[in-house]
């Protein structure tokens, strides 16, 4: 799954504070924390963020104009102070979005995948400086030799295909398995030159993170999917996180169905069926969860759960400039965006009828979910929540 609107959404940072979630079309609770309007926690969070505030009754306004459908989560030092879903998550059948509907999540994925990354570079096993072919064989010269694990994690390698509409790999439409997804994506990818010399430019790369996936595969013993559900969802409280087969996608009644408006049309269109082994299983977009899911994941990172305090630092601390003001960073997965002197870790993700986004606040202890199934509508969701939260320091 590509970033669509990575460049409107600068986000990515980690934080010392922690954030769990829940979410749903009224106050709920889920793994014992409780999302009512009337807790102390949420008290202490401003009325714009909170059940019927400005926040929330512009969701209800975007929900009506139908321009979003999905679920919003809002926590403040690992209390939910809003959790709202809206609209439908398989129109054909009824099933509307709610607090339990799981989501494709794009590009989110990319921290799952860098995060094995941090865990195996603090056991010892790779070292961000190494070249590729240190750890991996089969690649040209070119890469194997100049390409670095830095530089993959900071899409400044030169390797990789275009985010958008990139080349298929032959033989890709018979591919049913996620194995058989993996396997053939690493092996196309072994065969491409280098686009730039590495290190020299950022240029946005799916097909480095599904490289990253392959040196953790290699470098664990495990099969990449195995190890992120046993070292990354596991430790995290994940229970709904996972990676799905097409005919997952389209059968199962928790997942919500992705819905595009495709040209020429006014009306939201499910595509679930045009997404295929380039996308789905893919370490760099392919993972699905719920909000309350994503929000665990932002608050164990933070916790150190996944490693130790100083590999967290390392991870979301900036590592490349994307913006001319010293504003937005590339990390080791999280990117940095400091906003009127905070600092905000996360990721967006966007694909067809597929729109992401998490952040964490590190000094104010908020975290943001919005996880949407039409097409670019967490964008502006997302802003919103932003500058409120930025508002209410």
């Amino acid at each position: 799954m590509t970033d669509r609107h990575r460049k409107d959404l600068p986000m990515n940072q980690p934080s010392r504070r922690t954030v769990l979630a829940t979410l749903g079309i009224a106050p709920l609770a889920v793994g014992g924390l409780m999302a009512t309007a009337g807790s102390a926690h949420a008290d202490r969070a401003p009325d714009a963020l909170r059940p019927g505030g400005e926040f929330d009754r512009y969701l209800t306004q975007l929900a009506e104009e139908d321009t979003f459908s999905g679920t919003v989560l809002l926590t403040l030092r690992d209390k939910t102070v809003l959790a709202r879903s809206h609209r439908m998550a398989d129109k054909a059948r009824g099933v509307p979005n709610g607090p339990d509907t799981i989501f494709a999540l794009g590009s989110i994925t990319k921290l799952f995948t860098a995060t094995a990354i941090h865990q195996l570079a603090e056991q010892g096993k790779l070292a961000y400086g190494a070249s590729l072919g240190t750890y991996l064989p089969g690649f040209r010269p070119e890469v194997a030799e100049t390409v670095t694990i830095h530089q993959l994690l900071t899409h400044t390698s030169g390797l990789g295909r275009p985010a958008q509409n990139p080349p298929r790999p032959p033989g890709q439409e018979k591919w049913t398995t996620l194995d058989e997804i993996f396997a053939g994506n690493i092996d196309f990818i072994r065969t491409m030159p280098l686009n730039f010399t590495p290190g020299t430019r950022n240029v946005y790369s799916n097909d480095g993170y599904y490289v990253l996936a392959a040196v953790v595969a290699q470098l664990s013993g495990q099969n990449y999917y195995d190890y992120i559900r046993q070292h990354v969802f596991t430790p995290a409280g994940m229970s709904t996180a996972g990676f799905f087969t097409a005919a997952q996608w389209r059968e199962d009644r928790r997942i919500a169905h992705p819905y595009e408006k495709l040209a020429g049309s006014s009306e939201w269109t499910d595509v679930v069926d045009r997404f295929d082994g380039g996308i789905l299983g893919n370490p760099a977009g392919g993972a699905f969860a719920s909000a309350p899911d994503v929000a665990r994941f932002a608050s164990a990172f933070q916790r150190n759960r996944f490693h130790s305090a100083a590999y967290t630092y390392l991870a979301a601390s900036p590592k490349w400039p994307l913006a001319p003001d010293n504003s937005f960073f590339e990390g080791y997965g999280p990117s940095t965006h400091y906003l009127n002197g905070q600092r905000i870790n996360g990721h967006n993700g966007g694909a067809m009828g597929v729109s992401t986004n998490v952040e964490w606040f590190a000094e104010s202890g908020w975290t943001a979910v919005v996880l949407g199934n039409y097409g670019m509508s967490a964008v502006a969701v997302s802003r919103k929540a932003r500058e409120l939260i930025i508002a209410a320091r």
